[in-house]
């Protein structure tokens, strides 16, 4: 979902700006949202540089402003009208997201809000409550998303059901279920650590050791002597990329080999495939399969299936696809382009989109998790068994 990269990818292609007008951080102006004839905006402040590139994601934005507009926009009003997405790069910086999230709204006068991901989009709840602007994400399990003033709304996968899937699968393998959990001490990982040894213990795993690491560690030496002392040989890390990939090539070179280990976050990057033979047998939580029969699932291959070749890129355009169908057919829902009236028809929505059915409950909504498998830099489904392969030993460590 993720990629870690420090290439500056604001720019868009000609082929995406036909499909949209998008913006990057310098050249925001005033939009005709306003204006009953002048186009709908909607806007972004995502990552496309620094430490995280999301332009997956951001595909998948433009993809679904594409086919709104190939059919004469949203009907509001009476009227149709075009969609004008705003695209703006906030390089991985909090700070650059607040300001420009505020100059979406206040400058652009942007209907609606989509999201970047993870503990960003939580520092983006705080922006949209002040400015009581509906914001749709993904990216952000819904167990993650803190309660806020309503104009918030997750529809994304759950912890639980990943958790649920990872121990199905681990109860299968010949394991003794001693399991180490390591995470980023940020808000999110903290979350994710405490409720997936939770959900270990109730399958009957014992949790022997757990680590809160902060982002950007590069010594995990006391990490792993933590699995290794507690015999642990099931192994959940959820931190960024680039403290994964650190962290697996010092399990490797300190002779850590658990039999059975999960990448929660980092493993969903395509860059997960630089780690070579060393990140096969890695498990991985997906929020979308090509395998599972979901909605629009031919068009996202026909469109990105050459530029995109892992089901976690793609699985990214489905999200950035769901995403901005939500939000737009909540404006058309509401013959509206006032934040107020969006928001109430957000509350009711029954969108069908990439990533299944949407209907929110406290403003999340669950879309199915599937658990993949890293082999030679290509993922495969292997749970739920409906579109899955067989499970194959974590070779990359042992």
């Amino acid at each position: 979902m993720i990629r870690p990269t420090r290439r500056h990818t604001c720019a868009l292609s000609a082929a995406a700006l036909l499909a949209a007008t998008a913006g990057c951080a310098g050249n925001a102006s005033s939009s005709g949202s306003k204006n009953d004839e002048g186009p709908i905006v909607i806007g972004t402040s995502i990552q496309l540089s620094g430490t995280t590139v999301l332009s997956q994601v951001r595909d998948g934005y433009l993809l679904a402003v594409q086919q709104v507009n190939a059919e004469g926009g949203l009907e509001v009003g009476g009227k149709k009208r075009k969609v004008e997405l705003k695209v703006l790069d906030n390089r991985s910086d909090t700070n650059t997201m607040v300001q420009q999230v505020r100059s979406l709204v206040l400058t652009d006068h942007a209907v609606g809000l989509l999201g970047s991901c993870c503990q960003q989009n939580i520092d983006m709840q705080g922006q949209a409550d002040a400015l009581k602007v509906p914001l749709v994400m993904g990216a952000l399990p819904v167990e993650l998303l803190p309660k806020g003033k309503g104009y918030t709304w997750d529809s994304f996968q759950s912890l639980a059901d990943g958790s649920k899937g990872f121990y199905q699968t681990a109860a299968g393998a010949k394991t003794n279920k001693k399991t180490l959990i390591v995470t980023n001490n940020d808000g999110q990982g903290k979350s994710t650590g405490q409720l997936w040894a939770n959900a270990g213990k109730k399958a009957g795993f014992t949790i022997t050791a757990t680590k809160a690491v902060p982002t950007g560690t590069t010594d995990f030496s006391d990490v792993i002597k933590a699995g290794k002392s507690s015999d642990a040989q099931v192994l959940i890390a959820s931190m960024t990329p680039s403290d994964c990939f650190a962290m697996w090539k010092q399990m490797k070179a300190l002779a850590y080999k658990p039999k059975m280990a999960i990448g929660l976050q980092c493993a969903q990057t395509p860059g997960w495939g630089s780690l070579g033979k060393l990140g096969n047998g890695t498990l991985v939580q997906l929020n979308w399969s090509d395998t599972a029969g979901l909605p629009y699932t031919d068009l996202i291959k026909k469109k990105y299936g050459k530029k995109y070749t892992n089901l976690t890129d793609l699985g990214s355009v489905a999200i950035g696809l769901h995403e901005a169908t939500i939000l737009m057919d909540a404006v058309k829902d509401a013959g509206s382009t006032d934040a107020a009236a969006v928001n109430k028809a957000l509350a009711e929505s029954t969108t069908v989109s990439a990533l299944g059915s949407v209907k929110f409950v406290d403003n999340k909504s669950t879309t199915p998790t599937f658990i993949g498998q890293w082999e030679n830099g290509v993922i495969k489904q292997i749970w739920p068994a409906k579109g899955g392969s067989p499970l194959a030993s974590l070779s990359g460590l042992n």
